[in-house]
């Protein structure tokens, strides 16, 4: 068996996967976890690329000790993030997306060219405000670039790869025009954004190099180097049973369709379009994800009180389904995201809007998943009807599976059986990729039937019709 190195760098952590296919099954295992190496650096907060790419390395030659054959590795990772090159050399840590300073630039983009105009530039839903905001703090370094690289294709070229952009990550930079696939020019010259500093993105599964100092020299591979994309990858969509939601720190609800949606009605929903696998699209938007109930376990932990999974979930378990609740398309939920105040932005939300706040960490608990549960089915709904799709089922994916208790909640608040599987769905996606760019698979449709046979989804049937329809009122009536 030729092994396939997953690595999905992410947003509070990195781990590392080996697949690969024997005897015409699906063979894959987590092989390594590790913190992302991102730091506070003279008062941003960055990526330690040397240190993470030293990691990596590592952790690749242990893999090719242990296997017979590490044929490639491919990286993935969270979205918005780039270095800057200057004959090769990166000029300084990139800016993590965290960073809170890095969201403060969307008036200034907005002054150039409006939500509305980038958004039919692009077919991206948000002004590229991260991306400004580097350009107006630190010009001079844009002056002495050469080349932009996104964050995934960077740690490839530190391995030993040619610097490369993706198609998938170039997206989430919003400067890309997602019918042509190429660079949207209107919207960079609107901004005043150094046109030269961006290479011609190439398609997932373009190999780009070998791995440097490593036994076998594998080979890198880039697949959809976005996370979101590689997770779509491996869910088991059909032509007809086309939607999902992609559960971790972020929710991505979304449809898979054939052709993007750019009009003033999806800019109005918050929709967005990303590329998806074999020239596909997603349609979808962001939402805030388990980030919230982390950084609430956070306080509670410092607290002293209840912060473990198990005993908040089984408890909130018990509870009626019922007690306040938020929408988590709000912008405070959106900025507590990075701020980290949760509980705060919770109480003074009920108090605005006539609830009793939660009196204590399991009803904060019930609070938050009862909330996402029924604010990321309104969404998906939401996206279903723009695109004027049927769909008798949603696939759910990413660390959400495991949590059994928003699974039923979601399927109850969403009104359709629930597919939920696989948990590691952006590794799964990537190893795909892998194995499609090698002609170990011939497309994804074999690749999704490998998933579905190796990780047998779990599926939730809607539950409490009534109960479920009336939450959902309650959150379209929450803010008028």
């Amino acid at each position: 068996m030729e092994h396939r190195l997953a690595i999905d760098v992410g947003s509070s952590g990195v781990k590392v996967y080996a697949g690969g296919l024997s005897d015409g099954r699906l063979r894959f295992e987590q092989i390594a976890r590790m913190d992302n190496a991102t730091r506070w650096q003279d008062g941003r907060h960055v990526w330690d690329i040397e240190t993470l790419t030293g990691r990596l390395r590592e952790e690749i030659s242990r893999a090719a000790d242990e296997y017979d054959t590490v044929a490639s590795v491919g990286i993935d990772a969270t979205a918005l993030d780039f270095g800057l090159l200057a004959d090769g050399e990166l000029l300084r840590n990139p800016y993590f997306y965290r960073d809170p300073s890095l969201w403060t630039a969307t008036e200034a983009v907005t002054d150039r060219c409006s939500a509305r105009e980038s958004f039919h530039l692009t077919g991206y839903n948000g002004p590229p405000g991260p991306l400004y905001y580097q350009l107006q703090e630190a010009p001079e370094t844009f002056a002495e670039a050469d080349t932009l690289v996104p964050l995934p294709g960077l740690l490839s070229h530190r391995l030993g790869g040619d610097a490369a952009t993706e198609t998938s990550y170039a997206m989430t930079l919003r400067l890309l025009d997602i019918r042509s696939r190429d660079w949207a020019d209107d919207l960079i010259r609107a901004l005043g954004f150094p046109r030269e500093l961006l290479q011609d993105p190439v398609p997932p599964g373009s190999t780009v190099g070998s791995v440097t100092g490593v036994e076998g020299d594998p080979d890198i591979v880039l697949p959809a180097s976005h996370d979101t994309a590689s997770a779509v990858g491996a869910l088991p969509l059909t032509a007809d049973n086309n939607a999902f939601l992609c559960t971790g720190s972020w929710f991505i609800p979304g449809v898979e369709l054939p052709e993007p949606i750019v009009t003033d009605q999806v800019f109005d929903a918050g929709g967005s379009n990303e590329v998806g696998v074999e020239g596909t699209v997603r349609f979808m938007r962001n939402l805030p994800g388990f980030s919230l109930l982390e950084h609430c376990r956070d306080q509670w932990r410092a607290a002293g009180a209840t912060h473990e999974y198990e005993p908040l979930l089984d408890r909130v378990a018990e509870l009626p389904v019922d007690g306040p609740i938020v929408d988590i398309r709000n912008d405070a939920f959106v900025e507590a995201q990075f701020d980290g105040d949760v509980t705060d932005r919770i109480r003074d939300y009920c108090e605005r809007t006539g609830q009793h706040p939660p009196e204590d960490e399991f009803e904060t608990t019930r609070c938050l998943v009862l909330s996402l549960a029924v604010g990321s089915a309104i969404v998906v709904d939401r996206l279903i009807d723009l695109a004027g799709e049927e769909v008798d089922q949603i696939h759910l994916g990413g660390g959400g599976v495991r949590n059994e208790l928003f699974c039923s909640m979601f399927a109850s608040a969403v009104g359709r059986p629930v597919k939920a599987g696989p948990t590691e769905a952006t590794a799964l996606g990537n190893v795909l990729y892998q194995l499609r760019s090698a002609g170990e698979i011939p497309d994804f449709e074999t690749g999704r039937r490998l998933v579905a046979d190796r990780f047998s989804p779990t599926t939730y049937e809607p539950q409490n019709a009534s109960t479920w329809a009336s939450l959902r009122e309650r959150v379209h009536e929450l803010d008028g």
